[in-house]
């Protein structure tokens, strides 16, 4: 039987999810996602303290997959860019594993791409050894499941519709996990917003966009987001309104939330700042969306 190899659902995997699955596979792995984010998966997550709630959740994914599979795949992400960082928690998730999950069979390749190419080619060959493949073939695999895989970006904006028109600005592990955002993306459909998220912007102009900003950025999906919410604000076709979610306690985000403020004032966007924890109410967070879109609606009028 092929090795088994857990992607616990959550942080990066949103990011490069896909690609890693068929990676693994082309290696001659079988890759195994934990289930979608429920309570109970927080719940697991919750005997690490201070830290926010995506890695809470991380944690309860891992946490669910270890005993369930041969290795747990955990790349120790530090820079994907020249002069950027990754979230400290994100580069330090392989040692959060091992020391509360001591014994757990780590694949954990250290991807740092400030000097250049070299680490990630050293990544992709290192996990690669560990099913038996050669350095020229796992290579090949990688490039196959990058194509194959990587996200495409769309146009910018958010096109000229009856409906309201909201910029839902958020990491894609917030954003994509309805367990952890509450569904915001489901319950502004339901109220008649149309929605556009950061995923939608070409990264290389949201960072085009991040570099007008007065303060550097150097967490590096930070500055995407950043940069994705100021393309928005600057399109032809401005959104009505934006709304900027994150995780209470993350530190990177509240600069974020700040500029992005400043800059959708400037431009005479409302702005609405969600901060959601384990603890949020849903009943509190429908109440602020229904007013803020009924804000909205009477700018209209």
């Amino acid at each position: 039987m092929p090795p088994t190899v857990g992607i616990p659902r959550g942080l990066l995997y949103y990011y490069y999810g896909d690609v890693w699955s068929a990676f693994l596979s082309r290696l001659g792995a079988e890759p195994a996602l934990s289930p979608e984010t429920t309570r109970a998966v927080i719940e697991a997550g919750g005997r690490i303290d201070e830290v926010c709630l995506p890695v809470k959740a991380f944690f309860g994914h891992a946490r669910i997959l270890a005993d369930k599979v041969d290795f747990l795949f955990l790349p120790r992400v530090v820079s994907v860019a020249a002069g950027h960082y990754s979230c400290p928690k994100i580069i330090g998730l392989p040692d959060i594993v091992r020391a509360a999950l001591p014994g757990t069979n780590l694949i954990a390749p250290t991807i740092d791409l400030r000097a250049g190419r070299g680490s990630l080619l050293r990544a992709i060959t290192g996990v690669g050894e560990t099913f038996g493949r050669s350095s020229l073939y796992s290579l090949y695999a990688w490039q196959r499941a990058w194509r194959q895989c990587r996200p495409v970006a769309g146009a910018v904006g958010c096109g000229k519709t009856g409906k309201l028109r909201v910029a839902l600005i958020g990491h894609p592990y917030i954003l994509h996990d309805s367990q952890i955002s509450m569904d915001v993306a489901g319950k502004l459909a339901v109220m008649g917003v149309d929605i556009a998220t950061a995923d939608r912007v070409d990264p290389r102009a949201a960072d085009q966009a991040a570099a007008a900003l007065p303060k550097n950025i150097f967490w590096h999906y930070c500055r995407r987001l950043a940069g994705a919410a100021l393309s928005f604000l600057g399109a032809s076709t401005p959104p009505d309104g934006m709304i900027f979610i994150t995780s209470f306690a993350c530190g990177p985000d509240s600069l974020v939330g700040e500029q992005l403020r400043r800059q959708a004032s400037r431009r005479g966007v409302p702005f609405l700042l969600l901060a959601i924890d384990e603890h949020t109410a849903e009943a509190g967070l429908v109440t602020r969306l229904e007013a803020f879109t009924d804000l909205l609606r009477r700018r209209r009028l």
